[in-house]
């Protein structure tokens, strides 16, 4: 006698459907990981990207300070540890040849974090150096330090401030920290001072 055979699935059919419906969740989580583990890497990178423009915004500022005065003087540097102003010299095509303050400091968030900020503004007629323009978010602190000689017969050496108003110093060395999770890193940047040409 002819068995008849109800419709449906045997149990090997059931287990093989079981395991490939199996394979594919696994793939699809692994393709999520994998994604996400390229997404946060091409995010780190970012930020590193940004750190690295920062530094050589910098490095730019400082290498065109304002020329000499024509009674000989040189334009005002200030610096502080965690605050500097410098009198540069203006982009010509941009901003017409004018000199211009620029503060480099640190502004207070309110997450209790700081923005690393630059306010710019004309060098003469307004107390007033500008707007502050982000460059960095999200840093724990900013240091600085000059090297030069602290008066006219001083001996070079670094400083924790700047004040004369007879010089420049011969190098800036900025440190930019971050808060302890953070993955962007800044080694010590040192600039020397006014070597454009």
């Amino acid at each position: 006698m002819a068995e008849t055979r109800q419709s449906g699935f045997t149990l090997v059919e059931m287990l093989v459907s079981l395991a490939l419906m199996t394979l594919i969740a696994v793939l699809l989580v692994q393709a999520l990981q994998a994604t996400g583990t390229v997404a946060a890497r091409a995010a780190r990178s970012g930020a590193q990207e940004d750190v690295q423009v920062v530094r050589e915004h910098l490095r730019r500022m400082l290498s065109e300070p304002a020329a000499r005065r024509s009674d000989g003087t040189r334009a005002p540097f200030l610096g502080a540890p965690d605050r500097m102003v410098a009198v540069i010299a203006g982009n010509r095509e941009a901003e017409r040849g004018a000199e211009l303050r620029v503060a480099l400091a640190l502004k207070p968030r309110a997450d209790a974090g700081f923005d690393l900020v630059e306010m710019r503004g004309l060098a003469y007629g307004s107390e007033v150096p500008g707007e502050p323009e982000l460059l960095l978010d999200r840093v724990a602190g900013l240091r600085l330090q000059f090297f030069g000689a602290a008066d006219a017969a001083g001996q070079q050496r670094w400083q924790a401030a700047w004040a004369r108003r007879d010089r420049t110093p011969a190098l800036v060395e900025i440190t930019v920290d971050f808060p302890p999770r953070d993955r962007r890193r800044w080694p010590p940047l040192v600039v020397p001072v006014g070597t454009a040409s």
